[in-house]
């Protein structure tokens, strides 16, 4: 029956409802049996921090068996609802708000699997069904790309995704999704299109306002269902405003007026962001701090220091950013080696960045289609076998084995490690992620990556070509580039005071042990790191 519709009575339902009042233990005496209560959300942790989108690999027990904390799962629309199709509903499929969906059978038990393995299951939900999109004129920027036209109604949607949630609670014998992921790359018209681009320029708001109405419609959706679940909106690295083109053959909306539009439009909702950080260039393992305005691996803290600086009541914006889908090629001008020494430094770089709490490595297998393209993004290669980078995405948080086996900034927990260095030409650099290219580390002190009892964070600023680092969110109104850890407030066994210092010839900044500034003008102190 759809939900809000009269009930109609039968003969054989109301002979049915006496057997029931009259049936002992039911009745009006009977006590009410209360649905089961949501199950709590499943915190990974950040030695289990690291998931992958696993691509049918048959050997499940070599990715559950290596410390990992999740998989991510592509839930597509188009595949479960390729038809809209009302009650009755046959074998095989499931009943929703009076709709019938296909449940795949290799994807339901998938999603079991990896629940029963303890692995937290992502779930992207996209691809819009052809009956759902045909009130908008949508040019795909390839065949094939049509199911990323946005749906005509919200609501189509966000029904699916609380099927989803429903079935996937973890209490119906089907596995959980914890956390849904509204949409692909929402501020791409590629992988989000409205029906503009290709010569049809993009109106912003109109293109705001239709992510708005998806992430909102689901989110309740979603939340009604599965009260822990954690929603989370879906964007590309191009990040800065600058980048904002609504009006290109290729239209783009920068991650940062998405953002602000999201906000504008959620209400009180805490809405989240899972970020797609792959380097600038895609067919390169090359990135660093000095990426903005685009978020990749090295500027993660520029996305999570924007979000606290911007949005501070929203707690959920900034404490808990995941990144959905990443990876780094082994093709192009890359190669095995390098690629796998970009997957340890980018261990590095979300492992010191506060706030980002699940890192899905894309992908496991290389793409027949990507690979073709030039883009050999996988663990393994096309006919299975391991690269150089599986051995370090495997074995860099193996905290499970005695002794443990720790690499890649996973060696550093529960800290994250602060280091000063210096370039002749910019002047110094203090952070917790990659130096830019021609610093050289000179000293390093650790900071816890929580909030503990007597500690406060510590925040990396830009300012010209060099940083600092403030005890300030706002970061006295420099650019934000991150979170840096937790120093404590008052001194304690194995730390010891750092202090900010500046030269008053240059402007440059650093941070110093010493109160004198190693004869600079001392700015205060900031407060007390562990030593390394």
């Amino acid at each position: 029956m759809r939900r809000g519709a009269p009930a109609r009575w039968t003969w054989p339902a109301i002979l049915c409802a006496l057997v029931l009042l009259l049936a002992p233990g039911t009745g009006a005496a009977a006590e009410p049996h209360s649905p089961p209560a949501p199950l709590a959300y499943p915190e990974r942790g950040d030695y289990r921090i690291k998931a992958v989108q696993p691509d049918d690999w048959p050997n499940k027990d070599e990715i559950a068996g290596n410390n990992t904390g999740g998989v991510a799962m592509n839930l597509v629309w188009a595949q479960w609802q390729p038809t809209a199709q009302s009650l009755p509903c046959s074998a095989g499929q499931q009943q929703y708000d009076g709709q019938c969906f296909t449940v795949p059978a290799h994807l339901d038990a998938d999603i079991r699997d990896w629940t029963e393995r303890g692995l937290v299951v992502t779930g992207v939900v996209y691809g819009t069904p052809a009956w759902a999109r045909t009130g908008r004129t949508c040019v795909p920027s390839a065949p094939g790309m049509e199911i990323f036209c946005a749906p005509d109604r919200a609501t189509d949607y966000a029904r699916f995704a609380g099927m989803l949630a429903q079935r996937y609670d973890g209490l119906h014998g089907h596995g959980r999704v914890a956390d849904f992921v509204i949409g692909n790359e929402v501020n791409t018209n590629t992988w989000f299109n409205i029906g503009c681009g290709h010569g049809t320029p993009c109106g912003t708001t109109a293109w705001l306002d239709e992510i708005a109405a998806l992430y909102d419609t689901a989110y309740d959706r979603v939340a009604a269902e599965q009260p822990t679940a954690r929603t989370y909106l879906s964007l590309d690295h191009s990040f800065g405003s600058a980048l904002d083109a609504p009006a290109a053959t290729e239209p783009l909306l920068s991650g940062m007026t998405v953002l602000r539009g999201l906000a504008a439009r959620a209400g009180s909702r805490h809405w989240r962001v899972a970020m797609h950080p792959y380097p600038r260039d895609l067919r390169g393992p090359v990135f660093g701090p000095d990426d903005t305005p685009y978020v990749t691996y090295g500027t993660l803290g520029h996305l999570v220091g924007w979000l606290r600086q911007n949005f501070p009541a929203n707690t959920d914006a900034w404490s808990d950013v995941q990144l959905t889908e990443s990876g780094i090629t082994s093709a192009g001008s890359s190669s095995p080696e390098r690629q796998a020494q970009a997957v340890c430094e980018s261990f590095r770089d979300v492992l010191g960045t506060p706030g980002i709490n699940n890192y899905v490595y894309h992908r496991m297998l290389d793409n027949p289609t990507e690979t073709a393209a030039g883009l050999a993004l996988g663990l393994r290669a096309p006919d299975g076998s391991a690269k150089p980078a599986w051995r370090t995405w495997a074995l860099a948080n193996r905290a499970d084995l005695a002794p443990a086996q720790l690499s890649c900034g996973f060696e550093d927990l529960p800290y994250t490690r602060l280091v000063r260095a210096h370039s002749p030409t910019r002047g110094h650099w203090a952070s917790t992620r990659g130096l830019p290219s021609g610093f050289t580390a000179e000293n390093a002190w650790r900071l816890l990556r929580h909030e503990a009892s007597g500690t406060r964070p510590l925040f990396e600023c830009r300012v010209g070509g060099h940083n600092m680092v403030s005890t300030e969110a706002g970061c006295e109104g420099q650019e934000p580039l991150g979170p840096l850890g937790f120093a404590g407030t008052a001194p304690a066994p194995g730390t010891v005071a750092l202090y900010r210092c500046q030269v008053p010839s240059t402007g440059d900044h650093f941070v110093s042990e010493q109160p004198t500034c190693e004869g600079q003008r001392t700015e205060g102190l900031l407060g007390y790191a562990w030593r390394t």
